[in-house]
């Protein structure tokens, strides 16, 4: 199927249906009419670029009267233009996979006078909720970790006294495990729960991907 966009509505022919021999290609004439139908300079140039590369032709005095100095496929999101001259969710996917972030595009959208439509919304929230809850599970991870790794505290006595070698010998031993007795427990509590941690941030930082992650919107 032949490539087309919104541009294909503002050529000669269509502009001037009643006159037979009208230009199928376009000029300036068809860049006003898009004008007054809503579409900015940004959106107009980078559609026309895109038909040039599938045969349509540009008159010259449009390229220097009109699109001349105005920016267009080349620059930011809009190589990703879709063919209703906004960024629709195939052309978000493909922002992404490109590595850009889903605030990164939505922004750079916004900036060459685009929107995300109904669909890539959709997506761009699931995708930025993945990365909420990345982020968060690796909070998690970071504060458990230090609590992990925290000094355990020194139990000491008040006054050094001495009860016989024999006495003190059996004392140093009974305190030591005591000691081992009472952080026994905690230990394998932190363990269990360090482990536990791994697993569930393990289980989200997949789910949110390298770039942003999230699910694939996929309504139709």
């Amino acid at each position: 199927m032949a490539y087309t966009n919104f541009m294909v509505n503002f050529t000669g022919a269509r502009l001037n249906p009643d006159r037979p021999f009208a230009s199928k290609n376009f000029g300036i004439s068809g860049w006003d009419a898009a004008i007054k139908h809503g579409y900015n300079p940004q959106q107009i140039k980078t559609a026309l670029q895109q038909l040039s590369q599938h045969g349509y032709g540009i008159g010259s005095g449009l390229q220097t009267q009109r699109m001349q100095g105005v920016k267009g496929i080349a620059h930011g999101m809009s190589r990703f233009q879709g063919s209703e001259g906004n960024l629709g969710l195939g052309s978000y996917m493909q922002a992404k996979m490109a590595g850009y972030s889903p605030d990164e595009i939505k922004s750079g959208a916004e900036s060459q006078g685009m929107f995300l439509p109904t669909k890539a919304a959709q997506q761009y929230s699931m995708d930025k909720r993945a990365i909420d809850e990345r982020d968060q599970m690796l909070n998690y991870m970071k504060s458990l970790s230090e609590m992990m790794n925290r000094p355990q505290p020194k139990v000491g006595r008040s006054a050094p006294y001495s009860v016989g070698t024999g006495g003190a010998s059996g004392l140093s031993s009974g305190d030591t495990k005591r000691k081992k007795d009472k952080y026994k427990g905690t230990q394998k509590w932190r363990r269990e729960a360090f482990s536990s941690a791994i697993n569930t941030a393990t289980a989200a930082a997949g789910a949110a991907g390298s770039s942003g992650g999230g699910s694939l919107n996929m309504a139709k």
